[in-house]
């Protein structure tokens, strides 16, 4: 959300690596260590409600429940002294605080009578607008990963191509096929006529059915080699990783990751 705001799109696979998160999920420090990584400068500490008011270093992290986090966006004050708090939840989406509702759910002490709660205050530096990191370099990086699988296949994809082409045009025959039934052979009670456009009318139908045959087969193979070759790919640096990776990481978070290239599949018989 935060680097969001700022304008630059990064890849939320990697936030989640650098944030280190574990079974119990991810702590403050870890949100702290993925930030500095990618050029924002991060400081953490107890703050009062007062403190954010008077400083407004908005968007921050604030410790939620003791057990969550959430990002404060927004700040505002009425007339009438009182105060409406924006929260960002990624869990249940934007929501609005009162000034009590707030303290409640964020303060997790209190000092001289005045309520305080953790935040992180971040701030973005050069470093973080100057990487390439934007969404159009993310779009670039994931279609290069894609062609590094597909361009094995470029042979098949031509014919794919001369298929598709091939198809549309004997569809564009019929109808001067059937044009030439009704004006010549019709017209001229050419019997004969008649009978040789129909024939040449089945043999391009059954040659359609022919190149829409062969095109599926091709796809089905290469959509097959490709699927073989990510799950390959993937438990080859799965088991190049050490234990220490597998005791922070659910299984259900494992067992998604085969899971995504089903995506890939659907990209491919789709299209």
């Amino acid at each position: 959300m935060i680097v969001e705001h700022y304008g630059i799109i990064i890849n939320q696979d990697k936030l989640r690596r650098d944030c280190d998160i574990g079974r119990s999920g991810v702590s403050l420090l870890g949100i702290s260590k993925a930030a500095e990584k990618i050029g924002i400068r991060t400081v953490g500490g107890m703050v009062s409600l007062h403190s954010l008011i008077a400083e407004k270093p908005f968007p921050c992290i604030a410790h939620w429940d003791q057990n969550h986090f959430v990002v404060i966006y927004k700040i505002r004050k009425h007339r009438r002294g009182d105060y409406t708090i924006y929260v960002a939840d990624p869990g249940k989406g934007l929501l609005t605080y009162d000034k009590e509702e707030f303290c409640e759910r964020w303060a997790s002490t209190k000092t001289n009578g005045e309520e305080k709660g953790i935040v992180l205050l971040l701030e973005p530096t050069e470093k973080f607008y100057t990487q390439n990191s934007t969404k159009q370099a993310s779009k670039r990086y994931r279609f290069k990963f894609l062609w590094g699988y597909l361009r094995k296949y470029k042979r098949f994809f031509v014919q794919l191509i001369l298929g598709l082409l091939l198809g549309s045009l004997l569809q564009l025959i019929f109808p001067f096929l059937t044009q030439a039934i009704v004006d010549t052979g019709i017209g001229g009670k050419d019997i004969s006529f008649v009978w040789l456009v129909l024939l040449a009318e089945m043999m391009l139908l059954f040659s359609r059915t022919a190149i829409d045959f062969i095109r599926s087969k091709i796809l089905l193979h290469i959509s097959t080699r490709i699927n073989i070759s990510l799950i390959s790919d993937f438990f080859i640096k799965l088991m190049k990783l050490p234990m220490k990776f597998f005791d922070t990481k659910l299984m259900g978070d494992l067992l998604q990751r085969i899971e995504d290239h089903r995506r890939v599949e659907q990209f491919l018989t789709s299209s």
